[in-house]
């Protein structure tokens, strides 16, 4: 072999192996794992018309999350595993999770919005996943004396409850339409009652307005069976899952 082909043929191998190592760190960046500090800050990459999951330890019990750009955003929650969809370019912002025993401070930045392929937005660094390990001695189960009181979702003798409640829509998307929406005073309770054609994983986001028409900003929930528990009472909210949206007014009748 010549000297010649034999420099080409080292080229082309060190060209391949070049080739190799970006491929692999940008899967890596695709599936991103961290390990779980306390006061920890977590970046997650996104791109536009891409959803990314986080998913917290299937032992974590999520008490509440607050996101700070609500309108920016696309976020729902499924237990321990949140989807979050960027909807425009300049929305970075922070993500704030609250677990019964662990709290979580995400960064989120938008890094691919002109892709035309998702090779394209895995090289410019967008995460589908972000997973967490714990150290061995990670506690998921808070002490009796701090754990917060179970919500009920039943109608209970000697507590005063607000049915003053009505709905609009748009969407024909039956399962987005509730059955019951009521409050007690401190919770408001949205019963849905078609599960049949809820989207695997993913309850609907709701979020409240101070009036008809002012800015949306994003409510702490809790899942319970088919009823959606709302820490808060709201004059308007507004529940969203992807392109169906029903509005809520409390106080109608008066």
């Amino acid at each position: 072999m010549s000297a010649m082909k034999a420099t080409r043929l080292a080229s082309v191998r060190l060209l391949l192996l070049l080739l190799a190592m970006v491929a692999g760190t940008a899967n890596a960046q695709v599936m991103k794992e961290y390990m779980h500090v306390p006061d920890g800050i977590y970046a997650v990459r996104t791109g536009l018309g891409i959803t990314t999951m986080i998913e917290l330890s299937p032992s974590e019990t999520v008490l509440d999350y607050s996101l700070g750009f609500t309108s920016g955003w696309d976020v729902s929650r499924r237990d321990n595993i949140f989807y979050l969809r960027p909807k425009n370019v300049d929305v970075d912002t922070n993500l704030l999770v609250r677990t019964e025993t662990h709290s979580y401070v995400f960064e989120l930045k938008v890094v691919a919005t002109d892709w035309r392929d998702l090779e394209q937005a895995k090289r410019a660094g967008v995460n589908y996943k972000v997973i967490f390990k714990y150290p061995a001695d990670a506690r998921f189960v808070a002490k009796s004396e701090d754990k917060p009181a179970m919500l009920n979702t039943g109608i209970q003798a000697g507590r005063v409850y607000s049915f003053d409640y009505e709905y609009a829509t748009y969407s024909r998307a039956a399962w987005l339409i509730p059955a019951h929406v009521y409050d007690d005073g401190r919770f408001t309770y949205i019963q849905l009652k078609d599960m049949r054609g809820l989207p695997t994983g993913s309850f609907p986001a709701v979020y409240a307005r101070e009036k008809k028409r002012s800015e949306e900003f994003l409510l702490n929930t809790t899942v319970e069976g088919n009823t959606i528990i709302v820490h808060g009472i709201y004059p308007y909210m507004v529940m969203r899952q992807g392109d169906n949206v029903i509005g809520l007014r409390r106080g109608f009748l008066k």
